[in-house]
């Protein structure tokens, strides 16, 4: 039962903030399932930051049907995290050797940000989005025209720490803060069923995990659970 809370209390409400946290989402390009976080601004532009099979982090851009279609081919895009150099976005149809290319659907592009290995990096372009107030996209069209649209990362930390399962500074999600959380859960459902069984207990550690899973505070759950 404990397990089934824990699910529960790390879910986040996806009508909190504009960024949301995707439990399941599917890649079309990659072909596989994954968690994912993502938003769409109000030009109708959607972005989703997520993990291959293998780990890699990749985001996705997503054009709204207003909007003419991309080359599959050549630079398609370029990214700029704001207060941080901007990207050519190259897209191929097949895939390099040594380079990974991005993939251009002619509705979406998607492009790798990071390998993926160890906790959130320190540098490098996922690093600038994490850090950005905002990120502006420059789409170059196949009928010559350019299509900018901005994406705000107000309240991006959280689902794509989630998404990812990296730890952020001062964001309460990531690996460690999983992990503390899992524990902390665990030690009070534990405490429900020594001696035997309480089924009040358990009603109780229930409703504090609210602290965990709206809050994010896992002192606050362990603080409601001791209470009287």
């Amino acid at each position: 039962m404990w397990r089934w809370l824990f699910c529960l209390a790390l879910m986040s409400d996806p009508a909190a903030a504009d960024w949301q946290y995707l439990e399941s989402w599917y890649d079309d390009i990659g072909g596989f399932e994954t968690k994912a976080a993502a938003t769409r601004n109000e030009d109708g532009f959607s972005l989703h930051i997520f993990r291959n099979p293998i780990g890699r982090v990749y985001f996705l851009a997503t054009l709204p049907h207003i909007v003419s279609d991309l080359p599959k081919e050549g630079v398609v895009a370029s990214l700029k995290p704001s207060g941080g150099p901007g990207k050519d976005i190259e897209a191929r149809t097949e895939s390099g050797r040594i380079v990974e290319y991005a993939s251009s659907t002619g509705r979406a592009v998607r492009e790798r940000l990071w390998h993926g290995e160890g906790q959130a990096p320190a540098f490098g372009t996922l690093r600038e989005i994490i850090d950005a107030g905002d990120v502006t996209m420059d789409f170059f069209l196949a009928d010559g025209t350019t299509q900018s649209t901005t994406w705000l990362m107000t309240g991006s930390g959280l689902p794509i720490a989630q998404a990812l399962g990296i730890d952020i500074d001062n964001v309460s999600a990531g690996m460690k803060w999983d992990d503390a959380a899992a524990q902390s859960l665990l030690a009070a459902m534990t405490a429900c069923q020594f001696p035997k069984l309480d089924v009040a207990c358990i009603q109780k550690v229930t409703a504090c995990s609210v602290a965990i899973s709206e809050d994010r505070d896992i002192n606050a759950f362990e603080t409601c659970v001791a209470e009287d």
